[in-house]
C-alpha cells in the first residue's frame, strides 16, 4: 500500500508529533506558555510562544524492517509495509486466528517516555470495546525486541481527507458527531481522555461518516493516573482543536477537553474551517482569549440553536461545557433530534 493512501495516512502515522493536513503539530512543545498566559502578560506570552519551533524529528533508529511472512506475537503474519514515519511503521498483516486482515503498528528504538505512551495506547484500547473505536487485537514485543500494537485493518480515509475532498452536509455532520460521542462516552466512562480528537483521528471506513471510528489513543490519559507521561512545558494536543485548559497546561485535563475538540470538529464539518485560524503562537492565543465566530455567520441557515450549542461546546470555561461525551450527546440531541 503506498504511503500516501488514506488508509496508511490514518493508521500509519506513528509519531505523536506528526502533522495532519494543514494543521499544527499534534504535539505542541509549548515551553512556559501557561505561566506567561496565567500572568496575563500577553506580550511576554507572544514572545515566548514565537520562540517555539516545530519539534525536531526523532533521532531514534528506524524500526527494524520486518520481512513478508514474518510472524509477530505468534499470531500475525506480515504481508507488507503500509506506512512509516519517524517513530516506526505500520504493517499490513493476516490474523492467523481469524483469517482477517490486521494493522500491526511497531515502534523503533525510542525514549522510555515514548515507549510508555505506546504501551499505554495498547492498554487503553484493550479496555475499550465499541463500534466507534478502532478495535484492539493484541500488543506485545516482536522477535526483534520492538513493541507492537495490532488493531483491525481499516479501509477508507480519515475525516481530514474527506473534508479536503468534499464538504459534508449538515445531516451527515451530526450523524458523525453522534457516533463519535457514543464511542468517546465509553472511553470517558472508563476514565480515559483521548486528548487529541481532530479530523485526522476520526476514520471513515469506506468514506462513510455514519461508520466513523476514533483512532490514535497515543496521548490518552487515565483520569486517575498519578504519574503523567508528559513534562511541564509540553502541552499535548493539536493547537486548532486543543481546549484552552490544554493550551494552558492544566494538570487536571478531563473529558471536557474532548468535548471541546469534538465541538471544533463539528464546527469544521458545518462551516468548512476550524473555529480558529493561525499558526502556533497566534493560534494558541486565539484558543485561549478569543471567541469563535458563529457557525451561522459562515453557513447561513444553520439557525440560532446550532450557534447556541457551539457556544456551549467551545466555552472557554470548561464548567460551561457538557461534562463528558455522554452529556454532550444529550445536548446535541436536544438541538437536533437523531434520525429515526
Amino acid at each position: 500500500m503506498p504511503d500516501d493512501t488514506p488508509s496508511s495516512r490514518s493508521l500509519g502515522k506513528t509519531s505523536p508529533a506528526g502533522k495532519s493536513p494543514g494543521a499544527s503539530p499534534s504535539e505542541i512543545s509549548s515551553g512556559s506558555l501557561a505561566e506567561s498566559a496565567a500572568d496575563d502578560s500577553m506580550d511576554a506570552f507572544l514572545e515566548e510562544a514565537a520562540a517555539v519551533s516545530d519539534p525536531a524529528p526523532s533521532a531514534a533508529l528506524a524500526v527494524f524492517p520486518m520481512a513478508v511472512g514474518e510472524i509477530v506475537g505468534n499470531r500475525f503474519r506480515i504481508e507488507g509495509l503500509a506506512g512509516s514515519g519517524g517513530m516506526g511503521a505500520v504493517y499490513r498483516a493476516a490474523d492467523l486466528t481469524t483469517g482477517a486482515r490486521a494493522a500491526v503498528k511497531v515502534i523503533g528504538r525510542q525514549s522510555a517516555s515514548i515507549r510508555a505512551r505506546f504501551s499505554r495506547e495498547g492498554r487503553v484500547l484493550a479496555e475499550l470495546s465499541h463500534p466507534a473505536i478502532v478495535r484492539y487485537l493484541a500488543h506485545g514485543v516482536t522477535g526483534h525486541g520492538h513493541p507492537f500494537l495490532a488493531m483491525d485493518w481499516l479501509e477508507g480515509m480519515d475525516l481530514a481527507h474527506r473534508l479536503a475532498r468534499a464538504p459534508i452536509d449538515v445531516d451527515d455532520s451530526f450523524v458523525l458527531l453522534r457516533r463519535a460521542c457514543e464511542g468517546l462516552a465509553v472511553a470517558h466512562a472508563h476514565g480515559i481522555v483521548h486528548r487529541d480528537i481532530k479530523p485526522s483521528n476520526l476514520f471513515l471506513p469506506g468514506g462513510d461518516p455514519a461508520r466513523v471510528k476514533v483512532i490514535d489513543f497515543g496521548v490518552a490519559r487515565f483520569e486517575e493516573a498519578s504519574a503523567p507521561l508528559t513534562r511541564r512545558g509540553s502541552a499535548l494536543g493539536t493547537a486548532g482543536y486543543m481546549a484552552p485548559e490544554q493550551a494552558l497546561e492544566a494538570a487536571d485535563v478531563d473529558a471536557r477537553a474532548d468535548v471541546y475538540a469534538l465541538g471544533c470538529v463539528l464546527f469544521e464539518c458545518l462551516t468548512g474551517r476550524p473555529p480558529f485560524l493561525g499558526r502556533h503562537a497566534s493560534l494558541l492565543v486565539k484558543v485561549i482569549r478569543e471567541k469563535p465566530p458563529r457557525p451561522s455567520d459562515l453557513r447561513p441557515g444553520l439557525g440560532v440553536e446550532v450557534d447556541a450549542l457551539m457556544g456551549r461546546l467551545l466555552a472557554k470555561d470548561r464548567t460551561e461545557r457538557p461534562g463528558d461525551a455522554a452529556e454532550m450527546l444529550l445536548a446535541v440531541d436536544a438541538v437536533r433530534a437523531p434520525p429515526r
